[in-house]
């Protein structure tokens, strides 16, 4: 495939708050080195705004952002949240401490449980992508978990987050959550799209793959993806 394409099933969310490129959410402390740099750049200096190394993590990837409000409530261990009333019953989800992040290392400051940001978007792509945190980001009220998205085997664009910041906090919508890097060295070209007739019967056959087994069927969801979008 030549194009990597994010499908949207909720109307208006391609309009408000788009997948956009990193290059867009460069943090404000890059925008500061950058003009130390200028202000000195008569001067012979080692200086991280010449790192091509970060600097080439801003030029190429994708951002996702929150679809809506979210205000979240931490301690230690447990983590609550409020969301708007947007017509989805499980827009945020949240892995307990004892349950399922129970064995994920976390940073000794952070709540035990980890969020699950359930959003509308769905990528198609013949490429894999690496889900990061975002990169040398300003805040540090959350970071997104790490993790590869093969598309073949889940489209699903969720987003699991470490909240480091204990007490009560908001989210607002349209606020960066992470950074999606392809694993290639070719261009990626963005599409988006609302989701169409075949985008929706893609979604309504891939939920019966899911859900026909006892253990997700990985090599029947890889033909599956491979065949219907070939």
């Amino acid at each position: 495939m030549k194009k990597t394409v994010f499908i949207n099933t909720a109307v208006g969310l391609k309009d408000i708050w788009p997948i956009e490129p990193m290059s867009k959410h460069i943090p404000n402390w890059v925008k500061n080195a950058k003009n130390d740099y200028i202000q000195n750049k008569d001067v012979k200096q080692r200086h991280v705004f010449k790192c091509s190394g970060i600097a080439d993590l801003y030029k190429t990837g994708f951002v996702i952002r929150s679809w809506h409000d979210i205000e979240v409530s931490a301690d230690q261990l447990n983590v609550q949240v409020k969301y708007p009333d947007i017509g989805t019953a499980h827009a945020v989800d949240i892995h307990k401490a004892d349950e399922i992040a129970k064995h994920l290392p976390k940073k000794p400051w952070s709540c035990k449980s980890i969020l699950k940001l359930n959003t509308p978007w769905h990528l198609i792509s013949g490429e894999k992508f690496l889900m990061l945190p975002l990169p040398y980001a300003d805040d540090h009220t959350f970071e997104a978990c790490q993790g590869i998205l093969d598309p073949s085997i889940s489209t699903e664009v969720n987003v699991h987050l470490y909240w480091n910041k204990l007490g009560v906090h908001i989210i607002p919508a349209g606020t960066p959550l992470c950074y999606l890097a392809p694993l290639t060295k070719d261009r990626v070209e963005l599409e988006m799209r609302d989701a169409t007739k075949k985008d929706l019967d893609w979604l309504q056959k891939r939920h019966y793959i899911n859900k026909m087994s006892f253990n997700l069927n990985i090599k029947k969801m890889k033909e599956f993806f491979n065949t219907y979008w070939k």
